[in-house]
């Protein structure tokens, strides 16, 4: 990681209203960047991995930049490569940020203003510049972020509005938050079921945040790992491009049959 920003947040000096000081509360904040892989060679302090430590330190290791196999690959491979992940990134891009797009419609306002302030990587050279290529990973990834966090929050809201509405049908006054052990056990099965399902659902999305990117990280050939971006982006673009014609399809039947159901011979 290449370090870019500190922010100092520590703060001292304050004091309860009869005068007592407060204990300073120590936090920095840094902001980086990934610009590489490092292997670990070998650890300082192990101890500190030993079951009982009582220390407080981290553990010091000492590393070395992993260097990147160069497969083999021709000017056309490498150029329709390039081509097809710009162009399936911006699609996506475009259609989460699309106000008449139902992907965008399914995202809260902090989504869509996150999605639309991440870059476009227009006429990048996404497979020949390394550095590119930890940043447009580093924008995917928080891509698939904002996403999860977007799903995890109407699964929420959906949870609290249901468990309040059910908890106010029973006699007594309601009390918050709602526990959900107290709601009766049909309630609490549909609550679990609910989240299994939209778990699996974005499981199913391929927009998990953890693991495709640890295994990006884990090869060593810079022009695999650059197919791998590109399988995770296509299949985004496919997801996102599936769905639309399907509720494009059903509208369109839903304002057929509603023409059918219309007298037109008054009209002419």
């Amino acid at each position: 990681m290449q370090l870019v920003d500190v922010d100092d947040r520590c703060i001292g000096g304050l004091k309860t209203w009869p005068g007592t000081e407060l204990p300073s509360l120590n936090r920095i904040v840094v902001t980086c960047k990934a610009v590489g892989v490092a292997d670990i060679v070998s650890v300082d302090n192990p101890e500190v991995w030993r079951e009982g430590y009582q220390g407080s330190d981290y553990l010091v290791a000492k590393v070395q930049p992993r260097t990147l196999l160069q497969a083999e690959s021709n000017d056309v491979e490498t150029s329709s490569l390039a081509d097809a992940i710009i162009s399936d990134y911006q699609r996506i891009r475009t259609i989460y940020m699309s106000s008449q797009s139902i992907a965008s419609n399914e995202l809260p306002p902090f989504a869509r203003t996150a999605i639309e302030a991440i870059p476009s990587f227009e006429n990048a050279n996404i497979v020949q510049d390394e550095s590119l290529v930890w940043t447009m990973i580093e924008t995917w990834q928080m891509l698939c972020n904002t996403i999860r966090q977007a799903k995890r929050s109407q699964l929420q809201s959906t949870v609290n509005d249901l468990s309040v509405e059910i908890a106010m049908q029973s006699s007594g006054p309601l009390q918050l938050p709602v526990r959900r052990e107290s709601l009766p056990e049909n309630v609490q099965r549909q609550l679990d079921e609910m989240e299994q399902s939209a778990t699996k659902d974005f499981v199913e999305s391929g927009m998990d945040p953890i693991l495709p990117f640890q295994e990006i990280i884990t090869t060593r050939n810079h022009l695999e790992r650059v197919k791998m971006l590109s399988v995770m982006i296509k299949r985004e673009r496919s997801r996102l491009e599936a769905k639309e014609s399907l509720i494009q399809a059903f509208l369109q039947e839903e304002l057929g049959d509603l023409a059918d159901g219309i007298d037109w011979s008054g009209f002419n």
